[in-house]
């Protein structure tokens, strides 16, 4: 009696990031939620990635590895939570840090020089303001904390020289809710980069990565079957909006599946 084959998850064409943010009926969030950065392993047919504990990687020539050469700029364990988190987000790379402060560092230092300006939240997270203004200020990075809720107020704060748009929604621990799409609309037509602070909402319930947004970070969030809390961040290729309402138990489902990270998008 033959084996019947085994049939391992591909994404649909429409699943791909560019092609599933014009038309997201392609692999639904449950099926990306639990199949997304999961193939099976290559050297066992293990249908779980393994979790990689080795720092180092074998090269078959200085500089020539496989795409992995140490752990500390890249693992395969990590990378399966990179590739899931920014499948789930709808973008097209992700980044995993230890934190979701060393995410901000990151970010900040990446998009931001001395003499820039940057407008984050007046209930921003207190970890967000005590590095805008303990260590980027210092650096010669200006700030102004506005309430984004009354995009008149962030219009009237911005300057020719604001480089950086920070959000939070829901703000964290207030609970303000901000409307993405307008603040970033407005820094947009600017030229100005936006960050998506995300610590409450997952991506069940907010796409931070469709709307016309440059990074989203979804924060610190942990479960027990991910002890330590870890961030991604994904880069968009494009973006627009999604719709499509889903019921209430659906969303539950959602959300109890995606207990691990956060994320981070760009266009």
């Amino acid at each position: 009696m033959s084996r019947p084959k085994r049939r391992f998850w591909r994404r649909s064409s429409s699943s791909l990031p560019e092609q599933r943010r014009q038309n997201p009926a392609g692999d639904e969030f449950e099926t990306r939620t639990v199949h997304a950065g999961q193939e099976p392993d290559a050297a066992t047919g293990a249908v779980v990635p393994p979790i990689t504990l080795a720092s180092t990687f074998v090269q078959d020539a200085v500089g020539d590895h496989r795409g992995y050469e140490y752990a500390r700029s890249a693992n395969p364990t990590r990378a399966a939570l990179e590739t899931c988190v920014a499948e789930l987000e709808g973008a097209e790379h992700g980044l995993a840090f230890a934190s979701g402060m060393a995410a901000e560092d990151a970010i900040l230092r990446a998009a931001l020089d001395a003499g820039d300006h940057v407008i984050i939240p007046a209930d921003a997270y207190g970890g967000t303001y005590r590095i805008v203004a303990g260590v980027f200020e210092p650096a010669g990075i200006t700030w102004t904390a506005v309430d984004l809720a009354d995009v008149d107020a962030l219009t009237g704060a911005w300057r020719d020289e604001t480089k950086l748009l920070w959000v939070e929604t829901p703000t964290n621990p207030l609970l303000t809710v901000v409307d993405i799409a307008a603040v970033a609309g407005l820094a947009r037509e600017r030229g100005a980069l936006v960050v998506v602070d995300n610590t409450f909402a997952t991506t069940c319930s907010s796409h931070s990565a469709s709307a016309p947004t440059s990074w989203c970070t979804r924060a610190r969030s942990t479960s027990a079957a991910t002890p330590t809390s870890s961030v991604a961040w994904s880069r968009c290729a494009t973006a627009s909006s999604r719709g499509g309402s889903r019921s209430s138990r659906t969303r539950r489902a959602r959300c109890r599946v995606r207990s691990t990270a956060t994320s981070c998008c760009a266009a």
